[in-house]
């Protein structure tokens, strides 16, 4: 009994067979869908091209950034170089200045031999060119020029051509021996201004005019430094034979008629 019954439970159980395997094929077609999400997740891989715009903005931020430490140093450095530059050049011309034409005007200033002035040399080049016997009162004889110190020789061409040497006198004032093809108003100008006639003095056979102004004249040359007689700029204008002298300067007549009896020794030598 118990055999029959338990063959009776074997065809029992065959039967739930084709409902499992339903069941499964069930599952199976069920399970289709989950084979599509490769198609739902499409829309994700388009993630980089939605992403672009943000690469954008980061280039736009970048530049729109703040400059580097090295560029908001630039133009300061380089304004800064040139300040450099500037000063450097105009301190080695300063010191070539005073190496060359001293310090301040001070006549009676000790100046190196090599800044002394030659006028021997510079007259015998002007020589060449003016119509006149230029005058070298180094030259001239009995002339002492102990405590006579020239300080600038030159000739100036043209249609008014002059020969001009201004000296440190013994004083210590600033006097100028101008000479030109003759005396004329506009070289008693250059060496004194408002000149007025104060009479005549005679140097080595010359008779020579004597002026006295206020001023300095429109030529710079005469009228300033210090000294006896400071005050008041004197002039003497002494005419020769193709040749006129003026020595002027802001000190004692005797200073004047030194140099100018010089130059006249040496004009007629």
């Amino acid at each position: 009994m118990a055999d029959h019954q338990h063959a009776d439970q074997t065809p029992t159980a065959a039967p739930a067979e084709p409902g499992t395997v339903e069941s499964a094929a069930a599952e199976s077609t069920i399970a289709e869908p989950a084979a599509a999400e490769p198609a739902i997740a499409e829309p994700a891989a388009a993630e980089p091209a939605i992403a672009e715009p943000a690469s954008a903005a980061v280039e736009a931020d970048a530049s729109q950034a703040p400059p580097s430490r090295y560029a908001r140093m630039a133009a300061p450095t380089s304004v800064r170089n040139v300040v450099w530059a500037l000063g450097l050049t105009m301190g080695v011309v300063a010191v070539v200045a005073v190496l060359f034409f001293g310090v301040g005007n001070d006549p009676q200033r000790e100046v190196p031999e090599s800044n002394r002035v030659d006028v021997a040399a510079s007259a015998e080049r002007a020589q060449e060119l003016a119509p006149f016997t230029v005058a070298v009162p180094e030259s001239a004889d009995g002339w002492s020029a102990d405590g006579w110190t020239a300080k600038q020789a030159r000739y100036t061409d043209g249609a008014d051509p002059h020969w001009s040497v201004r000296y440190s006198a013994p004083s210590g004032a600033l006097v100028t021996l101008a000479q030109a093809p003759a005396i004329t108003p506009a070289l008693i100008q250059d060496a004194v201004a408002g000149a007025r006639s104060d009479g005549t003095v005679e140097v080595e056979g010359a008779t020579c005019e004597v002026y006295t102004g206020t001023g300095e004249g429109d030529g710079g040359d005469g009228a300033d430094g210090d000294g006896p007689g400071a005050g008041a700029a004197r002039v003497l204008a002494c005419p020769g034979e193709g040749w006129g002298i003026v020595v002027s300067g802001k000190t004692e007549q005797e200073e004047l008629v030194d140099l100018a009896g010089a130059a006249i020794r040496s004009a007629r030598s």
